[in-house]
């Protein structure tokens, strides 16, 4: 059994082996809750100062980037929604 866990700083990844699991299973289960944590990410943005206006800037950066991807996301969402509205009004005019 391993464990990954530090109970004191309450960080970390903690991944327990099943029972008959296989060692790639196993390794693919931590390396993906592992990378789910975003230990390395934060630890390479430690490696070196950062400004705190660069720092601001970046997070305004990367805020604007997901508003834009949830826009997009909204508009192709509501785009299919209309055609599909269209189509079904169309089918009770038939059915008549």
């Amino acid at each position: 059994m391993s464990n990954y866990y530090n109970r004191e700083e309450k960080s970390g990844v903690c991944v327990v082996r099943r029972k008959h699991e296989e060692d790639e299973a196993f390794i693919r289960r931590f390396r993906k809750a592992f990378s789910k944590s975003g230990i390395m990410k934060e630890y390479k943005q430690k490696m070196y100062f950062e400004k705190p206006s660069d720092k601001k800037r970046r997070k305004r950066a990367q805020a604007a980037q997901v508003r834009r991807q949830e826009e997009e996301k909204r508009e192709k969402y509501l785009k299919k929604n209309k055609k599909f509205k269209k189509e079904r009004k169309h089918d009770h005019s038939t059915k008549r």
